[in-house]
């Protein structure tokens, strides 16, 4: 609100100016003496000028303020005022002139000419400095001072720097920083002045300029050129972090060229640290235009293996070194990992690393999620899935229900071990149960068999408690339009009409990114969500209702995809 205030405050002393700039141009254009026809474009120039240099300083207010102080603030802003307040007086003063009663002045010393006649040549001539004007009509009737402008302009200015103060109050001396300088030294400056934590607050960094939209168009261009050439040709992994990270935080949406790819992942890859940002636009880059970015899982298979093989084969070794070294959990662990699977030369070797990380990795975790992946990538490794199985047996017992979540989801079962899930599936731990009855959803051959075990396992613990329908999302999606998957959600729409509230509750919660998420149940659901929102005014029923209208939403509204580069 501040900044609008005082972004409209700015706009007089421009027009004054503008409007000066006017009177002056007719003037000059009107007149038929040389030597005056030349000052008064000048002065008319001139006012053009000022008027440009006002304006523009006048956008560089948006978004400055964020100040700890009240009081502090109060007096800055104050200041500011009285100094556009002064401004505006003395422009408009300069504007305005003083009238000469009708006198005419002379235009070069303004003495009065009344009385003066013309020459032989129809020119008036002063007495007093010899200017001679060639129409009459050239005498100054109306005082006015362009030069004064000049210190309106300085007035004006000043009251920005007032208020600037406040921008180095909450950004720093930093702030104060152009733009332009900032994009000039985008790889030489230092990277505290181009790149921050991004932050909605930050106008100090190159970074949160761009992200915040605090730069012109051409700017922006000018860093997409520099970020493209860079990603190309520079040799440097710093230089290369920093452009991928300004292409991603402004949110560039063009091509990127398939060797400028490869060379950033290659340069990034050799940093110690500091690059999982970059990684994971990177990583995004390359998944949206390669693999299925609409698809609800974190390991896409690829679009074309035979063009992935290829474009991976050299900076595949990169990204299996840079594997070996990073914590597991981390955002760049998943990023290089989402690459190196979408080569199918390099599962084998992405293969053995896990397994062995899962035997040497210092961490349960870490081994869990290694586990985990080999699972993920089963469907086009069957060695995986047989490692996954092994790194199962092994892990301590908080961290098995991790992989073995993984495991019901991403692998289907042997015909050999379908009698040990189906023993599993009836062995009276709830937790047991359910995973057993899960995996044989998994095998299309038992199928059938697994959803009717898996509907008896839920309506059996409910009646000692509150079932765990999580597992039901990851059944339907293995294949939603077949009759185990409607077996589940109508047995799932059965417990809506519970007596028990937290059973009815947890029905809810599960069926509804099933009615998001698949066409096949979607009008089911909702149908039966609109007869309970009409059953009444009770809490469950205005749930029923706010969720049916979630799901509208969610189903209608497109996705929101995050904003990367293609790769042709």
């Amino acid at each position: 609100m501040i900044d609008q205030v005082f972004f409209y405050l700015l706009l007089p002393l421009p027009l004054v100016t503008g409007a000066m700039a006017i009177v002056y141009g007719r003037r000059a254009w009107q007149t038929r003496t040389s030597k005056l026809r030349r000052s008064r474009f000048a002065a008319a120039a001139w006012l053009v000028l000022c008027m440009v240099v006002l304006l523009f300083c006048r956008e560089r207010i948006r978004g400055w303020t964020g100040f700890d102080s009240a009081l502090a603030a109060l007096m800055l802003l104050s200041t500011s005022g009285v100094l556009i307040a002064g401004a505006l007086l003395i422009g408009g003063f300069a504007a305005w002139g003083r009238s000469t009663g009708g006198a005419p002045l002379c235009p070069g010393c303004w003495y009065d000419l009344e009385g003066v006649e013309s020459g032989e040549s129809e020119k008036t001539v002063c007495p007093e400095c010899g200017y001679a004007v060639a129409s009459r009509g050239d005498l100054i009737r109306r005082k006015r001072w362009p030069v004064l402008v000049a210190f309106a302009v300085a007035l004006q200015l000043g009251s920005q720097f007032a208020y600037q103060l406040i921008r180095a109050d909450h950004g720093g001396v930093q702030d104060f920083i152009p733009t332009t300088v900032l994009v000039g030294g985008m790889f030489s400056l230092p990277s505290e002045a181009i790149i921050a934590p991004p932050s909605p607050f930050d106008n100090a960094t190159l970074a949160g300029r761009l992200a915040n939209s605090r730069t012109a168009d051409w700017q922006r261009s000018w860093v997409t050129s520099k970020s493209l050439g860079a990603l190309e040709r520079s040799s440097s992994p710093e230089v290369v972090r920093r452009a991928v990270i300004l292409l991603g935080r402004m949110q560039y949406e063009g091509e990127m060229s398939v060797s400028a790819w490869q060379n950033s992942v290659i340069r990034i890859a050799q940093l110690p640290d500091g690059s999982a940002e970059a990684f994971a636009y990177l990583a995004e880059c390359y998944i949206r235009t390669r693999s299925h970015p609409e698809m609800n899982i974190r390991i896409t298979p690829p679009l074309d293996a035979a063009q992935c093989d290829k474009e991976l084969k050299e900076v595949a070794p990169a990204l299996l070194k840079l594997l070996k070294r990073s914590n597991a959990r981390g955002q760049e662990w998943w990023a290089a990992l989402r690459i190196v699977t979408l080569s199918t030369e390099t599962l084998p070797q992405l293969t053995e690393h896990l397994a062995k990380r899962v035997l040497l990795d210092e961490s349960d975790t870490g081994r869990a999620y290694s586990a985990a992946v080999l699972a993920m990538i089963s469907g086009r490794s069957p060695q995986s899935g047989d490692a996954a199985c092994e790194a199962f047996a092994l892990l301590p017992g908080p961290e098995k229900l991790r992989v073995l979540n993984a495991i019901v989801r991403y692998i289907s079962p042997s015909v050999s071990l379908r009698p040990s899930f189906q023993a599993l599936a009836q062995c009276g731990d709830p937790t047991l149960e359910t995973v057993g009855a899960v995996a044989l959803t998994g095998d299309p051959a038992a199928r059938c068999e697994g959803a009717e075990v898996l509907v008896a396992a839920m309506k059996r613990h409910a009646e000692f408690g509150v079932p765990d329908l999580s597992f039901a999302y990851w059944c339907v999606a293995r294949s939603p339009g077949d009759d185990a998957s409607c077996l589940m959600v109508s047995a799932m729409i059965e417990m809506l009409f519970d007596r028990s509230p937290v059973l009815q509750g947890e029905a809810m919660a599960n069926l509804s990114p099933i009615a998001r998420d698949f066409d096949e149940h979607a009008p089911a659901i909702l149908h039966v969500l609109d007869l309970l929102g009409d059953s009444g005014k009770s809490e469950f029923a205005e749930r029923a209702r706010s969720l049916a209208v979630e799901i509208r939403s969610a189903r209608s509204a497109p996705p929101q995809l995050r904003k990367v580069a293609t790769i042709p």
